[in-house]
């Protein structure tokens, strides 16, 4: 089966796409389980976030879609592995993330 702790491996930490509502939950309850937590926040008050960032130690965080997204472009180098969770859970056998997955424009005047 696979778990959390067995997508982080040897990683100091990962980044997971959460694609909807029912993935939050599946990757919630896993994480829960498994002893992952967002800081002090009690279980019951996680809110769903697309992209959560897991750390080694146990941390959880959301990682702002705009850090995603640009994540991608070829300026950016040594992000951490990113990780789609449905396809992850699906066990399919290439679960990463190679694309935003998210379109939008950032206008800087």
């Amino acid at each position: 089966m696979r778990t959390i702790r067995k997508l982080i491996g040897t990683d100091e930490n990962v980044w997971v796409y959460l694609d909807s509502q029912e993935t939050w939950k599946e990757f919630v309850n896993m994480a829960f389980t498994e002893g992952f937590h967002f800081g002090d926040l009690p279980f019951e008050k996680w809110a769903f976030g697309y992209v959560i960032s897991v750390h080694c130690n146990g941390d959880l965080g959301h990682l702002p879609l705009f850090i995603w997204c640009w994540s991608f472009s070829n300026m950016v180098k040594n992000s951490p592995r990113k990780i789609d969770f449905n396809r992850y859970i699906s066990s399919e056998d290439d679960y990463r993330s190679e694309e935003p997955l998210f379109d939008g424009r950032l206008l800087v005047s």
